[in-house]
């Protein structure tokens, strides 16, 4: 019996994968990796969202006499920006 190794045609790495078959036998896999990249993505955007929130916070605190904290809404979530007050109407 052979090993797997020895079924696959010689490269120069020494790797061969044909990822075409491998598509066509398993379709669900690339789906599945979208999905899972796509979540994980959102997921990392809105726990950096979350954290960049309270820096802005918290400068904000430090800062409280010439700026202003201000709230956007977006995509991942709220987002917070510290502005000076001279850019904001009175």
């Amino acid at each position: 019996m052979q090993s797997p190794t020895q079924l696959l045609p010689p490269t120069e790495g020494g790797f061969y994968c044909n990822m075409n078959s491998f598509m066509e036998k398993f379709p669900v896999n690339a789906f599945l990796s979208i999905l899972v990249g796509a979540a994980t993505g959102l997921t990392i955007g809105v726990i950096a969202q979350r954290a960049l929130n309270v820096q802005q916070a918290n400068e904000c605190r430090k800062q409280a006499d010439t700026h202003r904290l201000v709230t956007l809404r977006g995509f991942l979530g709220d987002a917070k920006h510290c502005i000076h007050s001279r850019y904001l109407a009175q």
